[in-house]
């Protein structure tokens, strides 16, 4: 097992500088799920704490059956117009149970946002799920309920982002140069022309689908397609800002690499964007004449906020096409997944990338960590946990559920991957939440967090983390905040601290939802707590 270093610590001071201190201990991989039915090819975890994963309705018979003998009636099937098959579960983290959920058209290749109110707005897909919005969440709506003929136009292979004012936008998708809003309101109820995602747009490739899309601490909205990056008000529809090509290839599906929106510091709003891997141009063309390019090996960072943005380019320890970008609650961003060879595509990836790369902001600095075993390629997918874990599941580049004879077959167990803040070697630092004494703050109230420290607190700051909904290597709607926090004071118990937290200022850096809130002492995080912010 690796022996590695870094832990990102934000500490407490005026300015609130990026400091790191340093601790050395060992990540861990552990099988979770052997059969957890279907494929997770999309996967989100709800401020229940339960994680919703489907794959799609037309994959033919699954492993697990829909309940009370139910079976789904579809003329439009390309697999099976009787299906009593689930294509969607539930994971409960408490009991580590799975149960089948109905869904009802294909959500092939589909995306989704969560409310401020907890429920999963989800768009899109194929066939007969191309126009279809379909909801799950917290409203006493515990299995999937579906809007057919929501959407303007058929929406696949398209990104969603929350916004300020609650609404969804939903950009893009397979032929569609448009975007619009969800619930529909006014003058923007339809489909709106957007002309970036046609100048982006390679001929017999695309090379722009699941564009990735961050809410702008200023308002607008930053979207990338292919190499090339804007700032658009989706308001008016106006290219507010064009920002220079980020060069070696296409970064989107089916080049697929990954972004994130870097941890933004709640008091200045300053944000960062980080592109990593993708294909060189020609691959997706090269792997159908059965030649698999090596992928890109390189990372992208640009200040979206600064006044002369321009892409600083960094060298990973590996190239990787299809790999997830996940912020870990240190801040630190967690690269993992994919392959070294091809694209995303049907069986067209090789060399699967099964080690994944913990990177260092501060630092600019990758490491390599503990390998798994299960390769993750095609319709693979990863999320954050509130413990601080990382769920890893899915990976089938089959046309439908293939066991045997396939180079790659469908992968239907499901990973936890254990950082290394959580080797007990930390133990001595962790903090815990004790107690929250407003788990429903608005904007820019403070609050009291009370904390169990072991030994004296070093360092003590918060992160507020909205966790994504994530599918085909892209993460929507990951957001870290910092927030700003006052010096622990001793109370109650011999190891019983509490400080003040100040909620995000406004909606555009923090729209309002479920939240996971984290505590880091000397670099070391808390298990989560859900708060509502807004």
């Amino acid at each position: 097992m690796m022996i590695f270093v870094c832990v990102l610590a934000l500490l407490s001071s005026a300015d609130n500088v990026l400091q790191v201190s340093m601790g050395v201990a060992a990540d861990s991989w552990e099988l979770l799920i052997e059969n957890a039915g279907v494929s997770a090819m999309h996967m989100t975890l709800a401020h229940t704490n339960k994680v919703i994963m489907f794959d799609r309705t037309d994959y033919g018979p699954s492993e697990i059956k829909l309940a009370n003998g139910f079976c789904r009636r579809d003329p439009r099937d390309l697999a099976l117009q009787v299906d009593c098959w689930a294509h969607s579960i539930e994971l409960d983290l408490a009991t580590n149970r799975i149960r089948p959920l109905t869904v009802l058209t294909d959500t092939w290749c589909s995306s989704g946002a969560w409310q401020a109110d907890g429920i999963l707005t989800q768009t899109g897909g194929w066939n007969d799920g191309g126009t279809t919005m379909r909801t799950i969440g917290s409203d006493g709506n515990n299995d999937w309920r579906e809007f057919p003929n929501t959407l303007a136009v058929a929406r696949w292979y398209a990104s969603d982002q929350i916004l300020p004012d609650q609404r969804v936008i939903v950009v893009g998708g397979r032929r569609q140069f448009s975007y619009e809003f969800l619930p529909k309101r006014g003058g923007q109820a339809g489909a709106i022309g957007f002309p970036f995602l046609e100048e982006t747009n390679d001929p017999g490739a695309e090379n722009n689908l699941y564009p990735f899309t961050h809410l702008s601490p200023d308002g607008n909205l930053f979207v990338f397609a292919n190499q090339d990056s804007i700032l658009l008000n989706y308001g008016t529809g106006e290219v507010v800002k064009r920002f220079p090509t980020l060069n070696g290839g296409p970064r989107n599906y089916p080049s697929s690499g990954s972004s994130v929106l870097l941890p933004i510091n709640a008091a200045n709003g300053t944000a960062e964007v980080m592109i990593c891997g993708g294909a060189p141009p020609g691959s997706f063309q090269d792997v159908n004449r059965g030649v698999f390019v090596g992928a890109l090996d390189t990372c992208g960072r640009m200040v979206i906020t600064d006044p002369n943005p321009q892409w600083a380019v960094s060298v990973m320890p590996s190239a990787r096409v299809m790999g997830d970008m996940l912020i870990l609650p240190t801040g630190e961003v967690l690269i993992i997944n994919g392959a070294r060879q091809g694209t995303a595509g049907w069986g067209v990836a090789r060399e699967p990338n099964l080690a994944p790369v913990l990177y260092n902001p501060v630092f600019d600095r990758f490491q390599v960590m503990t390998e798994t075993t299960i390769p993750r390629l095609y319709h693979s997918t990863a999320n954050v946990m509130p413990d601080g874990s990382v769920l890893v599941g899915g990976s089938n580049p089959n046309f439908g559920y293939t066991f045997t004879g396939s180079l790659y077959p469908t992968e239907l167990r499901i990973e936890r991957y254990n950082p290394y803040y959580l080797n007990a070697a930390y133990d001595a630092r962790r903090p815990e939440i004790v107690a929250i004494d407003n788990e429903a703050p608005g904007y820019q109230v403070d609050f009291k967090v009370t904390l169990a420290i072991p030994g004296a607190p070093n360092g003590v700051v918060f992160h507020l983390y909205a966790p994504p909904f994530t599918t085909h290597t892209y993460s929507m709607n990951q957001r870290m905040l910092v927030l700003a926090t006052s010096a622990p004071v001793a109370a109650g118990g011999r190891q019983n601290f509490v400080t003040t937290v100040t909620a995000p200022p406004s909606a555009v850096l923090a729209p309002s939802g479920w939240y996971l809130l984290t505590a880091i002492n000397d670099g070391v995080p808390s298990p989560s707590s859900w708060i509502h912010i807004g």
